[in-house]
């Protein structure tokens, strides 16, 4: 634990927190939402108060997303704003108010994310919406409308740094992935699959009950798409959807190449194999307490040095080792040339036999073995790495 805080009473009470900069270990600050519709910035070394942000009204703040460099951030309400701050100096630089399809009200943002590059950014509000945009330009690269049932409760880039696929998590207990690309139809090609039901919702109820989805977040490092979701019900599960963005890749270069009826028959003889694709691999589940609702998730992710590193380095030192002994034995044998320029008798091992010194590395012939199992598997464990690296890329 490296510090507490408690906020002021008079300033409500805590909605939404984000660390800024956010991919870093040690974040130099903390950014706190607020129920009166402000947002503290917290400096982390000390907990002290740096400034204090008045922005939305007093329903709320509903969502911080703190841009990747950590100089900028954007925030949410029930006011229906989309807030943009600037952290460098403390203070509010645009305001972008959302509309509603009722009129009368006021949109509700229920989350904003920023994708891993910083260039795009989307969000998805209580009445059914959802929207992703370039930072720069401010073009809509996504617009759908979900139906109200349906609605995204949060939502998170994936497929890497660039941000070109979108997954929400869903309140009827569906998991849609989709496309982000311009929305332009004459750029866009007919036929063109913009999204994609990774998890099917709960059908025949009026909601979904314990299936709802309430938060997911994208998992960095890896493949690009794995996400960690929790529902209503308190599981929380780790989901692979690496399979849902094969298939709208795979339909658009179907679409492109021209199908004809030979196509047509191969697709049919290949139905086994398109039958095992699945848009959604549940890698880890887990059922915190005895189901309590789960309202907001972090997960972050840490990569194990890789084995393949100390093989490399066991395979150098005993190719330094073999050569070490090659030469030794090389000199040897130039040395007996001169007394017998024609001999051919053979050395053994033992007859050259070199006494390590201070700074080599002394193995017997257990060791050696040991040694050359562990290069073994780790070039095995290399191979397996370079060939599901080239699936990935296909």
């Amino acid at each position: 634990q490296s510090g507490e805080l408690k906020t002021p009473s008079n300033l409500g009470t805590p909605t939404c927190s984000s660390f800024a900069p956010p991919q870093e270990v040690s974040p130099s600050h903390a950014l706190v939402g607020l129920s009166t519709g402000k947002i503290i910035i917290y400096k982390r070394s000390d907990m002290s108060v740096q400034h204090i942000l008045p922005g939305h009204d007093e329903k709320g703040v509903n969502c911080v997303a703190v841009h990747p460099s950590g100089k900028m951030a954007l925030s949410g309400g029930r006011d229906g704003k989309i807030c943009l701050w600037d952290l460098m100096r403390g203070r509010l630089a645009f305001v972008n108010k959302i509309k509603n399809p009722s009129k009368g009200r006021k949109a509700t943002i229920n989350h904003i994310v920023w994708s891993g590059d910083g260039q795009r950014y989307a969000y998805c509000t209580h009445e059914g919406n959802i929207q992703a945009r370039e930072m720069e330009t401010g073009q809509t690269l996504l617009d759908i409308d979900m139906h109200p049932g349906g609605r995204a409760n949060q939502i998170a880039f994936i497929g890497g740094d660039d941000g070109i696929f979108l997954a929400a998590a869903c309140n009827d207990g569906g998991l849609p992935v989709f496309a982000v690309g311009s929305v332009d139809e004459e750029d866009e090609e007919e036929g063109t699959r913009r999204a994609i039901m990774a998890i099917e919702p709960v059908e025949g109820v009026a909601t979904a009950g314990d299936e709802r989805f309430k938060c997911i977040q994208s998992i960095p490092g890896g493949s690009g798409f794995l996400v960690v979701t929790a529902n209503s019900g308190g599981i929380i599960s780790v989901v692979d959807l690496e399979g849902a963005a094969q298939m709208m890749l795979s339909d658009d270069n179907e679409d492109g190449d021209g199908s004809d009826d030979n196509d047509s028959k191969d697709s049919d003889d290949n139905s086994d194999s398109d039958d095992e694709e699945v848009a959604a691999e549940i890698l880890e589940s887990v059922r915190i307490g005895t189901g309590a609702r789960i309202t907001c998730i972090s997960a972050w992710s840490y990569t194990e040095p890789l084995v393949e590193t100390e093989g490399e380095n066991i395979e150098e030192e005993i190719e330094e080792k073999i050569e070490a002994n090659e030469s030794n034995a090389e000199d040897e044998d130039e040395g007996e040339t001169e007394t017998l320029p024609f001999s051919k008798k053979r050395k053994t091992r033992e007859d050259h036999a070199v006494q390590p010194g201070p700074e080599e590395i002394e193995l017997d012939e257990e060791a050696l073995e040991k040694a050359r199992a562990l290069v073994s598997q780790a070039k095995k464990r290399q191979k397996r790495k370079k060939k599901k690296g080239k699936k990935d890329n296909q």
